[in-house]
Parts: structure tokens; sequence; C-alpha cells
């Protein structure tokens, strides 16, 4: 057998999140099809309290290194994640997240394309100036008729779910549901960061909807933490104390929310929570990001895979348009039990862990085919003035210090 390649991740975050964790998983799966692979994060991003990624990756026996992040300055952040790739000797770079800083591996250890360059954006869009000639790598399904144009290798691989792990589990379910029996009987549960960024506002709408829930034994469980947290918790005081009970409890974040997933009743979530959640066999409801929500059903299940359980469509009387869905949900146990049955089967077949890591570890061994020097080059128009400004921004940083933004 040869021996392993060596793959240098970079990660934007060390903040609990789905691509993240995504990174954190594919890199323990593809050990079986030979790729070791190198995990590095910006420590500044570490939350201030609470679990992060680097507990995710010790469950499941993978190893984050840290680093500071050279901000603003290009050619030192090259070079220090040059030297990262050299110590580890590095046969691949990839890069995870939109916003995780790529020009660092373009310009350090993917100069000249010595080393093939993966990039995954699992967001739902991508940004233009992302570049065109790398293997990027997709997990929804109406980027890859967007981009069918681009020149680079572009590969749908859906955000990948531990259908082995994650799977209904009555444990896993007393677990949670025994330090919450002063709750509702039916619990409603939705996993998500507390952000302002797509993240607040199903949340808050799900805390609405919950006014209309008041004449049933039901509580929205929330699970995580984020910006919007404190205005969050607000609100739903506000709706508990309307109701005179407990229609919405916050449970704060769980480095592994599995047990608040096997214990839910119901499940709200979106793009890789919403995967997550078809896992354990409840049904779903998936949450748009301006109030939208829709019934997972064999109905529907094609249109929310194609955009990864996500919409940006705005929805008029949102809360009420959930409220009627979870009442549906809760009068009927047998519609739960055939969706949450049809939710697990599509899960197994759509998002295995193992089958999306086969298919990464093909996109890394035609990688080195794929990219050299003259995809390097054919990106490398785009990055000329960006290069020649943080070259002057190092060469005289005091003066960049002193003048304001957009002068220098």
């Amino acid at each position: 057998m040869s021996l392993a390649k060596t793959v240098l991740v970079q990660l934007s975050s060390l903040a609990l999140g789905g691509t993240q964790i995504n990174a954190v998983d594919f890199a323990m799966a593809v050990e079986d099809y030979g790729y070791r692979s190198v995990l590095f994060g910006p420590v500044d991003t570490l939350p201030p309290g609470g679990p992060s990624l680097l507990d995710v990756a010790s469950a499941r026996g993978v190893k984050i290194e840290t680093y500071q992040r050279a901000r603003g300055v290009l050619i030192k952040g090259a070079e220090e994640l040059e030297q990262r790739a050299r110590s580890i000797a590095a046969d691949i770079i990839h890069v995870y997240g939109a916003d995780a800083e790529p020009r660092t591996a373009f310009w350090g250890p993917c100069r000249w394309g010595r080393r093939p360059f993966i990039h995954t954006v699992y967001e739902m869009f991508v940004e233009p100036d992302t570049y065109q000639h790398t293997s990027l790598i997709i997990g929804t399904g109406y980027l890859q008729e967007e981009l069918r144009n681009r020149p680079g290798p572009t590969t749908l691989i859906s955000p990948p779910v531990d259908v082995a792990s994650d799977a209904p589990n009555g444990d896993l379910a007393e677990q949670f549901r025994s330090g919450l029996n002063h709750l509702g009987k039916h619990l409603i549960v939705i996993v998500s960061r507390l952000d302002k960024w797509m993240k607040a506002y199903p949340v808050e709408t799900a805390i609405r909807a919950m006014t209309y829930l008041a004449d049933y034994d039901a509580t929205l469980v929330v699970v995580g933490t984020g910006t919007e947290e404190a205005r969050l918790i607000e609100l739903g005081r506000r709706v508990n104390r309307s109701a005179a009970k407990t229609l919405v409890h916050f449970h704060g974040a769980m480095a592994d929310p599995g047990p608040a997933y096997a214990g839910a009743d119901i499940l709200l979530g979106m793009g890789g929570s919403g995967a997550r959640s078809l896992a354990f066999g409840r049904p779903l409801v998936v949450q748009g990001e301006w109030g939208t929500s829709e019934l997972f059903c064999p109905e529907s299940s094609k249109s929310l895979f194609r955009r990864s359980f996500w919409s940006a469509e705005p929805q008029l009387d949102a809360p009420e348009n959930l409220a009627d869905l979870l009442k549906d949900l809760i009068d009927s146990p047998e519609q739960r039990e055939e969706l949450g049955r049809f939710g697990r089967e599509f899960a197994v077949k759509s998002f295995n862990l193992d089958a999306m890591s086969r298919q990464l570890a093909s996109v890394y061994e035609q990688s080195f085919k794929r990219y050299g020097r003259l995809a390097w080059l054919r990106d490398v128009h785009r990055e000329v003035p960006e290069l020649a400004d943080s070259m002057r921004r190092r060469m005289d940083p005091a003066r960049y210090r002193r003048c304001p933004a957009g002068e220098a």
C-alpha cells in the first residue's frame, strides 16, 4: 500500500459551525482512502466561553493546531502558511469556507501550482472573485447549474452526515429529555448558531410561532449560542410571560447536539442542521433565511435537497405559517413517524459520510492532474492589484496605520 498523502486543511473559524464540523468529519473519514489531514484554525476565532470546534475534533480523534492570523498583510500570511505546509510535508492544500482567506494559500504553499489547491464553499452562493481554476467543492445543487461554465473543476459533494452515529437512539433521547421534564410533552428543537447573518430571523420566527401554540403541550428548545443570543432570550421570556408557561427554552451550546436531535419530537433546521435532523428519524420543518417554513416530505424533498434546505424567499405571516405546520405534526403521531422514517432513508442515501468521503478522496486524487503551474497562472491576473497593495503595506506599515481608510 502506498504511503498516505498529507492534506493541510485551512479552517476559517474554530467556533461551532456546519462547514467547520464538516471539515473535521471529512478529515476523520478520508484516512480510509489514504489521506492524512492536518487542520489549522485561527486562535482568535475561538469563542470566549463554552464548547468550540476543538471539542468536536477531540471527540472524533482529530487534532487541530491553532495559529495567530497575520491580519491585513497578505504576504506575511502566505509565508506563515507556506512554513506550515513545509513542516508537515503537505501534498495538498484544502481551504474550507468562503471567508477562509484563500489568497494565503494561493500565494503561499500553492504558489506556481506547486501543490493542488482545493476550495470548499458550503455557503449558499459563491463570490465572483473566487478562484476560477482551482478544484471547487460545493454542497448546493443549484450552484452546480450556475457554475457550469466555470473553467476549473466543480464538484457537488453534499455536507456529510455520519449516519452510523447520527441515528434514532432511545438512550440519547432519554439523556436529553430527562433534564427537561419541566417542559411540554412535545419538544420542538432547533439547533443553530444564534448569529444575525442568516440564522437569527428563523429562530425569532420559531419563538413567535409558539405564541400560537399556547394551548398545546409543547415547548420550543433552542440549542446554540451567538451574537443575537441575548436579544432572542429576551424575546423568549416575553413569550413565556404572556402565556404564563414555558413555551420557549434556551439550552445553550452543545459540542455534540446529538442528544438534542434524538430527543426531539419535531426538528426545525436549515442547511447542514437540516440534513443531520433527517438522520435521526424525526420530522423536519425546513426554515428559510427570511421566514419560510416547509415540511420535508416526499413531495418537497427534491426541491429542498437542491436548495440545501434553505431559502432566501420572504414569507408573509411567517410565525402563523410555521405554527400551522407544527400543530398538524403535533396532532398526528402517525404522520410524524412516517415522515421520520422517510427522512432517515433519505439521509442515508444522500448524505452518508462514507460515500461523501469517497467522493472527496477522488477530488484529491484528480487534483494532482488538474492543478499545476498553468492553472495557477490563469488566476494570477486577478491578484495583481491586491498583491501590490499588500507589498506596499508591508514595506511601510506605519503609513497605512496613519492614513484613513481609502486614502492609502
